[in-house]
């Protein structure tokens, strides 16, 4: 089912659509679409705007007074059904019978090699010398900001992380590359790391165990 039908007002899953299909629209463009009294139209995308789904601007266009134009905030756009996923692993599945293994290979060591950059330039310090909390810490909001949802914790003789989500869940079935390079990635952060939940192998979370933080 997708998010947006579990909108409870089919007026907002309407307006929203109609953003979706126009990147914009004026309350005059809703009214004529929509069979709803103007102040209620008006009330939706007020209300739409203060949960974080509409976005506002003023718009003039000749002489009066400006029109306010609405549009879907990223929060909104992610209502809608993406399949991104598949796409890319046919894309995978392309590649592979065209005998080009090596390339695949080389975008999944350089997906995580970046990664590691980035790690490595917000600790503002070298890996061997940052400390293990240090680095956990920012390993969580890079992972977080890539999709992985990772939870963390310590039960005084061992970190765990957990990344409750896979933005590969749906090519792991054309290759293991992905998985292989984020081991690579834990690896080349951590001394030692042993990976004790995998996703595609029913597990909940992709999960890895390190040794305990030092102070």
């Amino acid at each position: 089912m997708p998010l947006l039908d579990l909108l409870p007002s089919e007026t907002k899953r309407r307006l929203l659509l109609l953003m979706k299909r126009r990147g914009e629209i004026t309350l005059n463009d809703a009214t004529a679409v929509i069979d709803r009294a103007r102040p209620t139209l008006r009330e939706h995308l007020d209300q739409m705007g203060r949960d974080g789904l509409v976005a506002r601007s003023s718009k003039r266009e000749g002489r009066g007074r400006p029109s306010m134009c609405y549009r879907m905030t990223p929060l909104a756009e992610q209502l809608f059904p993406g399949h991104e996923g598949s796409v890319f692993a046919e894309f995978l599945a392309y590649l592979k019978e065209q005998g080009e293994d090596a390339l695949i290979e080389s975008f999944f060591r350089s997906f995580w090699d970046d990664r590691l950059d980035e790690v490595e330039r917000r600790l503002k310090e070298p890996l061997e010398t940052a400390g293990m909390q240090k680095i956990v810490g920012v390993l969580e909001d890079v992972l977080e900001e890539n999709g992985f949802m990772p939870e963390i914790s310590e039960d005084g003789e061992r970190v765990v992380v957990s990344a409750c989500n896979c933005p590969f869940a749906e090519i792991v079935g054309t290759t293991e590359l992905p998985c292989t390079s984020e081991a690579c990635f834990y690896e080349a952060l951590f001394d030692r790391v042993e990976r004790t939940g995998h996703i595609p192998d029913g597990d909940a979370a992709c999960v890895y165990e390190l040794p305990v933080l030092k102070s």
